[in-house]
């Protein structure tokens, strides 16, 4: 399949812990799929769900429901502790198909369950990670813990020490690149609209607790770095596979070489993602 300039479109797995629409949790997820999904040069080949945001039957619910009311034809498959079913599927596609892109946005786990059912991990184009801190996450002075590395650290052990070609989009480095929803927004896209509601209602929710209205739009930048790496400076290190993932720390070690990829500071990122969907119809 070629893109709008007769390149060959970049084929993506997504593995979510999508919990829009769910009072008290994140958007972000949504935002990336539907960014993805909305892309000219993406072929999205398969959702898969896992826990992270919430627990696996509330995130596929909510993924579920996206999808139906957006009506958008794309497989989806519940993850997650109790099933084996999105790692076989993700197994079977980078199988049969070329330089597939794993892009893992909750627990690690459907990715660590593929490769312990045989999947190659040669066959994996790159895994690109939304998660891991290299300091605290701090709004106003208040920590906020990491989530997607270390809900099942050893599953991402796991994952890592076996993958190449792995990008890791911090929190650390998502924090510089917030999203401030408009004053009374009128969006002109199905999809931007879709999330209108949502990114209010988080607004709300991130003032409440961290005394903040920008939003930090975490997944939707790791699927940036998807569609466009140039926007990024890349900053390779190496780390410890280790303990320390319990917290989701990336400390230096001597186990495995990832990119830790940097938006670059003239790149407005949320407002590329933004026009992007809004462009999408």
């Amino acid at each position: 399949m070629r893109d709008r300039l007769g390149g060959k479109m970049k084929k993506v797995i997504i593995d979510t812990d999508c919990t829009i629409d769910v009072k008290g949790c994140d958007l972000d997820d949504a935002f990336a799929i539907l960014f993805l999904l909305a892309h000219p040069d993406i072929d999205v080949r398969l959702i898969t769900t896992t826990f992270g945001n919430n627990n696996e039957e509330v995130t596929y619910r909510a993924t579920e429901k996206m999808l139906d009311d957006l009506n958008i034809d794309i497989p989806l498959v519940k993850g997650g502790l109790y099933s084996n079913e999105a790692g076989e599927d993700i197994k079977k596609e980078v199988e049969t198909n070329d330089d597939i892109i794993i892009l893992s946005l909750g627990s690690s786990t459907n990715t660590q369950k593929a490769l312990a059912l045989g999947m190659d991990p040669k066959k994996v184009k790159s895994f690109v990670v939304m998660g891991g801190i290299t300091e605290e996450l701090q709004f106003n002075k208040k920590v906020m813990d990491e989530l997607n590395l270390s809900i099942d650290y050893l599953s991402t052990i796991y994952a890592l020490k076996r993958l190449d070609n792995i990008h890791i989009i911090t929190g650390n480095n998502c924090m510089k690149h917030k999203y401030e929803v408009p004053a009374n927004p009128s969006y002109k896209s199905d999809f931007m609209n879709y999330l209108k509601p949502s990114l209010e209602r988080l607004t709300d929710e991130f003032m409440d607790e961290f005394g903040e209205s920008k939003l930090v739009v975490w997944d939707a930048l790791a699927a940036l770095y998807i569609t466009n790496p140039e926007y990024f400076v890349d900053v390779n290190k190496n780390i410890a596979l280790d303990e320390h993932l319990l917290r989701g720390y990336l400390v230096d070690g001597t186990d495995k070489k990832v990119n830790l990829p940097e938006i670059k500071d003239n790149i407005n990122a949320m407002e590329c993602i933004v026009q992007v969907i809004e462009q999408s119809n």
